[in-house]
């Protein structure tokens, strides 16, 4: 059965009063589509489609000072490195010179700020505009901060190692063009189970712990390039959808995505590895007891396991046939729009009392939120929210990416696989900013941590549940318009 058939008859089935997800005959095919089936290996060859041009980079920009680190705001600074922090960037050039760009960053989350600053240092120097440049975060919660609006305090922020880190992720984009080959993409996957659902029903209430019956999308996503004139890899972007939260307060590094790169990169010498952020914002590390009751304390060895589970994975991917994986060709296209999602926001009262609390966070939320309201300088009842896609290849057949802002709850990707997917379909989260959890309606309802920290986020106040229906309508008409365009 072809993708699209399977794709069309999915449908999210949820029992609300009870928590959990029914399956009816929808829900059962889209448990075959994301577990099961492999695409329609009837594809085009290579001589049909339009080639392709790629290359990738990457620096490594560790502090060269002690940092505090702001994943679980530890507030103490680390002179240690266990894993490289990196910013990588792959470019890949159509037949008409046009170039998109997906980027990986080590950092738990980016600003809006930031991200235009990046975008904006990239068109300036190589031509490339913002709407073809994704920036992805990794998450990792062992990295510094880049702003001040990003940490509990603003002492917490090394000014210079933010210019360096972004200086350094505008000139990895040359470096990837300097490398650019006519190269072949296949896009291929497998599964790994280094995640697992972290809200779990308890008593009526949502406790943050380890959900084995939870939504989980268990797939390693993997673009690899091969260069046409050696045949060998050059490159390989990796997407997994899961909390890099398994070192806490031992220092500076990129968890397991990290280890993950390493392994990659030694066992194919020349290549770069790029980790890319999924949808997982529901899904954390399998750091659990043996009972599953809760967590258990990672390290990072634990960390440097799950990397390896992970690198096994794209090692099966990569060994595919060239039947079971599907070849990508041009032309690429890209579209990157701002939308405004409602927010519910409080008084000048409240923002006042929250500014006085004892809680650094919720003060630094307070304080922010005050400034605003006496300044008039931003709408507080709404908030800007960044949705992009990118389209590679034939209308009927290509690869679809879909880059979200947020921490973007897992049924976000699954949704719009079911109602946008041709071909191979990639859904991504903490895209060109981080602007705080994007939880589906039906979390709200429960309730639980994600639907309430917009404070560490600096986010006027919660969302409504309508913001669901409104992210996958807008989501679906630009990526679905892409794919038809004119150039």
């Amino acid at each position: 059965m072809h993708v699209a058939s399977l794709t069309a008859a999915l449908m999210v089935s949820r029992d609300a009063a009870r928590g959990r997800y029914s399956v009816g005959n929808g829900m059962l095919l889209a448990l075959l589509l994301i577990g099961l089936i492999q695409f329609d290996t009837c594809r085009a060859s290579d001589d049909t489609m339009e080639p392709l041009h790629a290359g990738t980079a990457l620096r490594v920009v560790n502090p060269t000072r002690p940092a505090v680190t702001i994943g679980h705001r530890v507030m103490k600074k680390f002179d240690h490195v266990y894993a490289d922090l990196r910013v990588q960037a792959m470019v890949v050039q159509d037949d008409d010179d046009q170039r998109i760009v997906w980027m990986a960053m080590d950092f738990c989350i980016l600003r809006h700020e930031v991200v235009d600053h990046i975008k904006s240092g990239i068109e300036q120097a190589y031509g490339i505009p913002p709407e073809a440049v994704c920036i992805n975060t990794s998450h990792t919660h062992s990295a510094p901060p880049l702003t001040v609006e990003e940490a509990v305090l603003p002492d917490h922020v090394d000014l210079q190692y933010s210019q360096h880190v972004l200086a350094a992720a505008v000139g990895v984009v040359g470096d990837a063009i300097a490398r650019l080959e006519p190269s072949r993409l296949r896009y291929s996957y497998d599964y790994c189970d280094v995640g697992i659902n972290r809200r779990r029903l308890v008593k009526g209430n949502v406790s943050m712990v380890p959900n084995p019956d939870g939504i989980i999308d268990r797939r390693v996503q993997v673009i690899a390039v091969e260069s046409i004139a050696t045949g060998k890899l050059t490159g390989v972007a990796v997407k997994y959808a899961c909390h890099p939260v398994t070192v806490v307060g031992l220092g500076i590094g990129s968890d397991y995505p990290g280890f993950m790169r390493k392994i990659v990169e030694q066992r194919y010498p020349g290549v770069v590895a790029l980790f890319l952020q999924g949808c997982g914002a529901d899904v954390r590390i399998r750091a659990v007891n043996e009972d599953l009751s809760g967590w258990v304390d990672g390290d990072v060895a634990l960390a440097e396991r799950f990397g390896a589970e992970l690198a096994a994975a794209v090692d099966r991917s990569l060994a595919k046939e060239v039947s079971d994986a599907v070849v990508v060709g041009g032309p690429v296209r890209a579209v990157y729009e701002e939308v405004r999602l409602p927010v519910d926001a409080f008084s000048l009262e409240q923002y006042q009392r929250a500014a006085d609390s004892d809680n650094p966070a919720y003060a630094n939320w307070g304080r922010r939120c005050v400034e605003l309201m006496e300044q008039n300088a931003a709408d507080l009842d709404t908030c800007p929210y960044r949705i992009q896609a990118f389209y590679l290849g034939s209308p009927d057949e290509g690869l679809t990416i879909v880059a979200l802002d947020g921490e973007v709850f897992t049924e976000y990707g699954l949704n719009l696989e079911a109602r946008l997917a041709r071909g191979p379909f990639i859904a991504l989260g903490y895209s060109n900013g981080v602007v705080t959890y994007i939880p589906t309606a039906q979390a709200m309802a429960e309730g639980g941590y994600e639907p309430s920290a917009f404070r560490y986020f600096l986010v006027p106040g919660p969302f409504p549940p309508s913001i669901e229906p409104q992210i996958l309508r807008e989501a679906s008409r630009i990526a679905a318009g892409i794919a038809h365009r004119k150039e």
